[in-house]
């Protein structure tokens, strides 16, 4: 989970710009972008937090900032209306509401306008660069992308039970029901986007078993793969 202050209004003046101009060509060469996918249960956000305090620390000019539900959420913002507007109003178009249901997690919404906004504020993201995006079939519509590092985070079933059980207060048994469940989700939405599965290696530079290396140790690996690209 991304801790509350690592939104800024920099990065929400940022954001802002970005979802403007992301149907614009840049002329430049693009800053570099990641993508992070994961197995429900290895720490993804932990490890986006590692590597984005890295990279801005060696990185001049603009922050890098992670892309993850919370910034979708201010994305969604964009459209002009407030969550609980989405939420309770009648008159509130029906795609907005997929939108802002489907990035939260709370449905599966298929509608072709849906998965046409995703696509195209993904790769507004990517093709500005200095971001880290989590999840969201980002590896997926960026493979043409020359400026992304796809990464992916594996790990052995009882490591991820360890780890949920931990987290939210589990028996082992109630944390693999709940791996399993929304593993299967997110398998089934990168299905439907996409009709891909992220199990497929190709789509990654890197792929790291999170049970082998602490998060520090991760972020350091990706790091220096980063910089021995550019």
């Amino acid at each position: 989970m991304i801790k509350s202050n690592v939104w800024t209004p920099q990065m929400e003046a940022m954001l802002q710009a970005w979802y403007k101009e992301q149907q614009l060509d840049d002329k430049g060469k693009p800053a570099p972008c990641v993508t992070l996918t994961r197995e429900f249960g290895c720490q993804a956000y932990a490890l986006a937090e590692a590597l984005q305090k890295r990279l801005n620390a060696r990185t001049e000019g603009e922050p890098w900032v992670i892309v993850g539900r919370q910034v979708i959420d201010e994305v969604a913002k964009l459209s002009g209306f407030t969550n609980e507007q989405i939420e309770k109003s009648e008159n509130t178009p029906a795609s907005l509401k997929s939108i802002f249901s489907m990035f939260l997690d709370l449905s599966s919404a298929e509608e072709t306008e849906v998965f046409a906004h995703m696509r195209s504020v993904i790769r507004g993201f990517a093709k500005r660069g200095n971001c880290i995006i989590v999840g969201r079939g980002a590896p997926h519509i960026t493979q043409d992308l020359a400026n992304c590092v796809h990464l992916r985070l594996v790990a052995p079933m009882q490591y991820k039970i360890d780890h949920i059980s931990r987290k939210f207060s589990m028996n082992l048994d109630q944390a693999r029901e709940h791996i399993d469940r929304l593993q299967g989700q997110r398998e089934a939405f990168v299905q439907r986007f996409v009709d891909e599965s992220s199990d497929d290696p190709k789509l990654y530079h890197l792929i790291m078993n999170d049970a082998r290396m602490n998060t520090e140790g991760l972020a350091q690996l990706v790091d220096e793969y980063m910089h021995r690209l550019q």
